[in-house]
């Protein structure tokens, strides 16, 4: 309540918001529930790599029914990755040589057609050319093994 007679500039003509999430684009809504479909989508590109799955579940706090010190393990690992753009990045650690900052995570199976197409493509070079090739731009598990099937 004011008191006394408005005055130009004294503020009374101002709108202000009663919360500050109105303020800022929140919507409360206690009968919406929106579950991110990036997350959902990297979970399932990764359902059959273990590594990036734990990865994962520990960035993003899925890993509840796991023990406590499986849970600091994967937190431990999560360290070096991270989500951005729907996508999960390799980040440089410092103490690896790479020449890349970041370098995007791919499952096996993307690195054996990866693999294939930078073969094919770049005048059948040998496996070490390719995993060279190969590691500028992704990070994979067992990538020796994912070219080797490549190449067979």
């Amino acid at each position: 309540m004011l008191s006394g007679p408005r005055i130009d500039g004294d503020g009374s003509a101002w709108s202000v918001s009663e919360d500050w999430e109105a303020a800022k684009g929140i919507v409360n809504d206690l009968f919406t529930v929106s579950v991110d479909s990036s997350i959902t989508n990297l979970c399932a590109r990764f359902v059959d790599e273990p590594l990036f799955s734990e990865v994962l579940e520990a960035i993003f706090n899925l890993d509840r029914a796991k023990s406590d010190r499986e849970r600091r393990r994967a937190k431990h690992r999560a360290l070096g990755y991270q989500v951005e753009g729907g996508r999960l990045w390799r980040i440089a650690d410092g103490r690896s040589l790479r020449a890349r900052a970041r370098v995007e995570c791919i499952s096996q199976k993307e690195a054996i057609e990866m693999a294939k197409h930078e073969h094919n493509t770049n005048g059948h070079w040998g496996r070490d050319l390719v995993k060279l090739k190969m590691m500028d731009k992704i990070w994979s598990p067992k990538l020796d093994q994912s070219i080797v099937n490549a190449l067979l």
